[in-house]
């Protein structure tokens, strides 16, 4: 029952946020606004921080659009434009004109973004009114260095280094450094990190139990916070640290299956009801079904119109974001650093084999590496044009593969 009640209390503590956001008058982020959106006009929507490098490739145009619908929020409508989340668009400009007009001149809206929730404005409009874009991004380079030594130092405190070495590992194969300067990339990482601490703490005090109610909170916040980028991170990452964990713990060879695969239903059912629940709300207030519209973007996300084939299509949202990873992208030597990589973490799993392989938990946790591969493959319009925020989905394929090699490799270093 207590678990019933946080889910729904969640479920109406963070729409509420937003509606408080919206509550807060245009006038006192005009100011910020303003400068913010200069900062978006003065720089190109999609800039590679090192050239050539597409892992590297900053994505202002989401975010032009993001605190465009951000400033448009109307305090004396807040609910009608919460649901709405539109914005001023004119096809003559770039997005991020677009927002700087829109803030300018005071031009209104004339389109909506109805399909997400765009949470992130819960915490974004209240920041605007203190401090521009680029204050944001400092302040969330700030949580997640935070965020990131919490969970390191909880690591450190019950001598669990290899999850922390994973995690470390993942991050500089995706760049971490660059997520902090897009909004659009943060919130995931950040939830990540919160989830991941999370599920060290309910590991540290035996609150096993806890973790069904974790997942659901997990999917309910990714629905609300993603702009559909990096979603499964706050289902893998917590569940491989749960698989970690599972070495610890008497349990049963069945459950080593079912325990993971009742938690992902847990995410994703909670996930998906989250995000429908913005579509049926929204066709409430507006009295309008929201549902045709949904389906035609979500059309567009699988199928696209780029003129290729599936098989093109699939083949290459796989090699485009796996091409983003770290070292990837520095010509022959990044190229052959990263093979040299592999064959160096294949040379460990096959030479120092250990024998006592808990082959069960070694099956779930490379299927878990593999969700975001499934992921590039179904959504492989989307996946092969965004490549270069889309590929840090694989943090949970590079700390699963950490975790493997240590796991097959434990036993042997644990009798000498």
């Amino acid at each position: 029952m207590k678990k019933i009640i946080i889910t729904a209390a969640a479920a109406i503590i963070m729409p509420a946020m937003l509606i408080l956001a919206a509550l807060i008058p245009r006038d006192a982020i005009k100011e910020k606004s303003l400068k913010s959106a200069q900062y978006m006009f003065e720089h190109e929507q999609f800039e590679c921080m090192i050239d050539g490098v597409e892992g590297s490739r900053l994505d202002r145009y989401a975010d032009s659009i993001l605190l465009n619908i951000a400033y448009n929020l109307d305090s004396e409508y807040p609910i009608k434009s919460v649901m709405l989340s539109a914005y001023y668009f004119t096809p003559d400009h770039e997005e991020n004109e677009n927002y700087l007009i829109s803030v300018r001149d005071d031009t209104g809206i004339n389109r909506q973004y109805l399909r997400y929730w765009h949470g992130s404005i819960a915490l974004v409009r209240p920041l605007l009114a203190v401090v521009s874009v680029c204050g944001i991004y400092v302040v969330n380079a700030c949580i997640i260095v935070i965020l990131f030594a919490v969970y390191a130092v909880l690591l450190v405190r019950i001598k669990e280094y290899v999850p922390l070495v994973a995690m470390a590992i993942a991050l500089v194969m995706t760049r971490v450094w660059f997520v902090p300067m897009c909004l659009e990339y943060t919130w995931m990482i950040m939830l990540m990190l919160i989830c991941s601490i999370a599920t060290v703490v309910m590991h540290k005090k035996e609150m096993d139990g806890c973790y069904d109610l974790l997942f659901i909170l997990s999917g309910m916040t990714t629905a609300f916070f993603d702009f559909l980028t990096t979603e499964t991170l706050t289902l893998l990452v917590p569940l491989l640290l749960i698989l970690w964990f599972m070495q610890y713990r008497d349990v049963s060879p069945k459950d080593k299956i079912l325990l993971p695969l009742k938690y992902a239903i847990c995410w994703g059912v909670s996930y998906v009801a989250m995000w429908a629940s913005k579509w049926l709300l929204t066709s409430v207030v507006m009295k309008e079904n929201a549902l045709p519209y949904v389906l035609e973007h979500v059309e567009e996300r699988i199928g696209g119109d780029l003129g290729l084939g599936l098989g093109q299509y699939i083949t290459g949202a796989l090699i485009r974001n796996i091409g983003c990873l770290f070292p990837l992208g520095y010509g022959a030597i990044g190229v052959i650093a990263f093979i040299a990589v592999i064959i160096y973490a294949f040379y460990r799993a096959y030479v120092y084999r250990g024998n006592a392989v808990d082959k069960r938990l070694i099956l779930v946790m490379t299927l878990a590496g593999l969700v975001p591969f499934v992921r590039y493959m179904v959504l492989h319009n989307h996946s092969y044009i965004h490549c270069f925020f889309t590929y840090r989905a694989m943090i949970a394929t590079v700390m699963s593969a950490v975790m493997i090699v240590s796991l097959i490799t434990k036993r042997r270093y644990d009798r000498k």
